[in-house]
């Protein structure tokens, strides 16, 4: 009875299949490509690799489980875009999707389903059971914020939200919603191959890391120095998510790090293995410049676990056992020697580790505003919502506000502006939050500002044109704008002049810094109405884009330079506690689990790479305690790819369906 009823089912999705895979793929194309054409900076070519794209994982369905972790650490350019809600990330994901789930439906339509994986009764309750927490995440989150179903946001509205937005909850829901259906394409015809995904995941793994690693010296090379650790300044690589703080890149690298280890053991020549080693210092340099103790610690026990099941399990390296000895010679040599000379060399680090102490004094009591959050068994059971954690904590916490807004608006018959608020108190820095825009300053000469602002009283507003890559200032331009008060109809525009273009005449890697242009709050809660800016260079050029935010945010970017603890709980399993409930945090370790057994078998058997994502998985367990991942979407979208991959690991067992011929 149960075949006649497999087999049933089985003939019934053969027929209903490709038109459903063919219709998804098609949607998911239409999305990536509708995004696509309107990048604000490149909206011709973004579109054409779109496509190409689309065709390539089309024809090779399996890249998606390479391209997604090499470029995905790569693959946002907010500070240009000012892309808030969706970003370039979103654009590759539906891209590989689109082609994927279309050749799915096409292989289904020849009568390739002998080809598939068949579906486990495991892995099925665990979609599941992630689709339902994904779905009472986002109704709670839409709920809680007040969605007005009736009424279609315009895209600058939605785009541009911010964290105390309902947009919040599907800009944070989104990544989890793109692992499920990356999940789905383990079972299409040739999407698994066993461990094929698997292997695929850790060679794109290797090659973003070196891509964040490359980027990571970049980055230290000109704005803070190479061998310059006493300066003040933390490396974010590419991770733009940290304009309000957070821990993306140490939530990657403790991810990452592992798969350096792993190119090392499996180096089948010498050209190979010396890659490898340049891999792991750019990684382990690019680890230590975060000066974040918590990844150490992570990045260390992942290591730890990779050197004690290497010998438990007897794993051998490809190039045999002399290769094994000279790769654990040469990772302990760069872990000593690369700390010795990052935390001896400089005076930052030795600063951070003597006020730990307070720091977890502050860290603890922060854990305990968040959980202070969880009023009713409602809420402990099933979480706020998905991205709500940012607008409870704002409005909940004693003390617990933004350090600034900009709070873009364009209602119809009113003049688009921004409302940019920030100080709220007299110890909090003037320019503690700021909006800012990427200004290209080459051949400027002196620079002059107009702009037109009214605040709800008198009060100032702080400009600075400065060299910064991300959080950091270095060599600045400040001036002050007095405004009047909004009733002051006669306010008209503001003129300040900033002199000579400090960026003229820069040699050396100091002439590869950018130039952000910021507007700064002085007062304080005070909001100030910001209708148009200008920057114009010497031969009256205009600087700056999107100057009247005609376009929402589009080229701007809300930026933070401290007080970070509204945006992040900085730690994992309170930050999916208190968004998705008891029941959001149990399917988590479930998921996590379900992938570390079937790794574990593996591992024991002595495969590599299984050993690596083993690695992997520890080393984010371990720095959960201490960082949030979630509110980063393409990092955690990174981690759920690692998950799912771990299903090939599994064996063919507790079979809900066989994949045969009709």
């Amino acid at each position: 009875m149960k075949v006649r009823s497999a087999a049933l089912w089985q003939a019934r999705w053969n027929v209903a299949a490709p038109g459903l895979l063919l219709l998804l793929g098609a949607c998911l194309g239409l999305a990536s490509l509708g995004l696509a054409v309107q990048h604000p900076v490149a909206p011709l070519a973004l579109p054409l690799t779109t496509l190409l794209v689309i065709l390539w994982n089309a024809a090779r369905p399996q890249v998606l489980w390479f391209l997604l972790p090499a470029a995905l650490p790569m693959m946002s350019f907010t500070p240009w875009t000012g892309w808030w809600l969706l970003d370039e990330s979103d654009v590759l994901v539906l891209a590989c999707l689109a082609g994927a789930f279309a050749r799915w439906g096409v292989d289904v339509q020849r009568g390739r389903t002998e080809e598939c994986m068949p579906w486990r009764r495991s892995f099925a309750a665990l979609w599941c059971a992630v689709a339902l927490s994904l779905l009472l995440g986002v109704l709670r989150g839409v709920g809680d914020a007040g969605v007005d179903w009736t009424t279609i946001p315009a895209w600058n509205e939605a785009m541009y939200a911010g964290y105390d937005s309902t947009w919040n909850t599907w800009r944070v829901a989104k990544s989890l919603a793109w692992a499920l259906l990356i999940g789905m394409l383990l079972h299409a015809p040739g999407g698994a191959g066993g461990r094929g995904p698997a292997r695929l995941v850790a060679r794109g793994m290797v090659v973003g890391l070196g891509l964040v690693g490359a980027i990571a010296l970049w980055e230290r090379a000109v704005y803070a120095g190479i061998f310059d650790f006493s300066h003040a300044y933390r490396t974010s690589a590419w991770f733009w998510e940290m304009h309000v703080g957070g821990g993306a890149i140490d939530a990657y690298m403790a991810i990452a790090v592992p798969f350096a280890v792993w190119a090392m053991w499996t180096s089948t020549s010498t050209w190979r293995w010396a890659g490898a080693n340049i891999l792991m210092v750019l990684s382990v340099y690019a680890v230590l410049t975060t000066y974040s103790r918590g990844v150490y610690l992570a990045v260390l026990i992942a290591l730890l676990f990779m050197g004690i099941t290497a010998w438990r399990f007897k794993l051998v390296p490809a190039g045999g056992s002399a290769r094994g000895r000279r790769t654990l010679l040469a990772m302990v040599s760069t872990l000593v020697l690369e700390s010795v000379l990052v935390l001896g060399g400089g005076s930052f680090m030795a600063e951070r580790l003597a006020g730990s102490g307070s720091d977890l004094v502050g860290r603890m009591e922060h854990w305990r505003s968040s959980l202070s959050l969880l009023k009713s068994p409602e809420a402990w059971t099933t979480g706020l919502g998905i991205g709500r954690f940012p607008a409870h904590y704002s409005r909940e916490v004693t003390g617990g506000h933004y350090p600034g807004e900009a709070l873009w608006h364009g209602d119809a018959g009113e003049q688009t502006h921004v409302l940019l608020s920030g100080r709220h108190e007299s110890g909090q820095h003037a320019d503690l939050f700021a909006l800012t825009q990427r200004v290209d300053l080459t051949g400027a000469g002196s620079i002059r500002v107009r702009l037109r602002a009214t605040g709800e009283r008198p009060s100032t507003l702080l400009v600075s044109l400065c060299e910064r890559h991300l959080l950091y200032d270095f060599s600045c331009q400040r001036r002050w704008a007095s405004l009047k008060p909004m009733s002051d109809a006669g306010s008209g525009w503001i003129e300040l002049r900033m002199g000579k273009n400090l960026f003229d005449g820069k040699s050396g890697v100091a002439s590869l810094r950018e130039s952000v242009f910021a507007l700064s709050p002085m007062h304080i809660e005070q909001a100030i109405r910001i209708e148009r800016v200008e920057l114009w260079d010497s031969s009256g050029r205009q600087r700056l884009l999107n100057t009247d935010f005609s376009k929402g945010l589009q080229h701007w970017l809300p930026m933070a330079q401290g007080r970070f603890q509204p945006w992040h709980i900085d730690n994992l399993y309170l930050d999916v506690l208190v968004e998705r409930g008891l029941l959001g945090l149990v399917i988590l370790a479930l998921w996590v689990l379900w992938a570390l057994r079937g790794l574990w078998e593996k591992l024991r058997q002595g495969d590599s790479v299984a050993w690596a994502l083993a690695a992997s998985m520890v080393g984010i367990v371990s720095l959960g305690a201490v960082i949030s991942v979630t509110e980063v979407p393409r990092v955690s979208l990174i981690l759920m790819i690692l998950l799912w991959s771990s299903d090939g690991f599994r064996g063919q067992i507790e079979d809900v369906s066989r994949c045969n011929k009709s």
